[in-house]
């Protein structure tokens, strides 16, 4: 048993070595529904965050040498005070919201990568009147989103940088008057062990990116034709 014990610690803590001397930050950011971090790019009256593509969760070294994985609900370091920056109440966290849908729709998702390091993305929906008005993992699981396919993640087909799109089914049972819709990118740029015991690139530890970005989902009837957050493109 001990034995045991020592080769899965050697091989966990080899994993997390290699990646931190071997990762090469990739950097992202959700344009559409744009993200909290990025409205200052479509609306000028949004607070500038020049950095809103390093929503990394404090770094790979942060997230996993320090918190052992875990992250900011939307992207910031864990062990940062609350509300972080990128959550409600905080810096960026106004909760204006940007996008609305109509219920049960498919949506399309507009990821632009500055530096592509592999991986996938996946999406998840945190119904926040539902939830207590608490922005919080557990909200964010009761609604994963699926690609239209039914798939729940997204692989990247490239390592170009420039802009993703991405097909989303919204629940057809969810209608809210501000739900958070987050991106989450897992990159594979680092080695590390998988869980049958191998080894190789994007198994183990990863860096991590999240967004979260304010929107509406209404019955069709409800859905509001003028509305526009955005005044300029992106």
């Amino acid at each position: 048993m001990a034995g045991q014990l020592s080769t899965a610690f050697f091989r966990w803590f080899a994993a997390l070595w290699l990646g931190m001397i071997a990762t090469v930050s990739g950097h992202g950011m959700v344009l559409d529904p744009i993200a909290r971090a990025s409205r200052w790019r479509c609306n000028p009256l949004a607070l500038p965050n020049y950095t809103d593509n390093e929503l990394f969760c404090g770094g790979f070294q942060v997230q996993w040498g320090t918190y052992g994985g875990r992250c900011g609900v939307c992207g910031d370091s864990y062990g940062d005070p609350q509300p972080r920056r990128h959550e409600l109440g905080g810096m960026y966290g106004q909760g204006d919201i940007v996008r609305q849908y109509a219920q049960g729709s498919v949506i399309e998702a507009r990821i632009r990568l500055t530096a592509n390091h592999r991986g996938y993305f996946y999406f998840d929906l945190c119904d926040l009147p539902s939830n207590g008005g608490t922005e919080d993992e557990a909200c964010f699981g009761r609604n994963p989103l699926y690609l239209v396919d039914g798939s729940r993640n997204w692989s990247l087909p490239s390592t170009a940088t420039g802009e993703y799109r991405v097909s989303l089914k919204l629940p057809d049972a969810v209608t809210c008057t501000h739900c958070i819709f987050r991106w989450t990118y897992v990159a594979g740029n680092n080695w590390g062990y998988c869980d049958d015991g191998t080894g190789k690139l994007g198994c183990g530890p990863q860096e991590t990116f999240k967004t979260c970005s304010d929107i509406r989902i209404a019955a069709p009837q409800d859905v509001i034709p003028s509305f526009a957050y955005c005044t300029k493109a992106v």
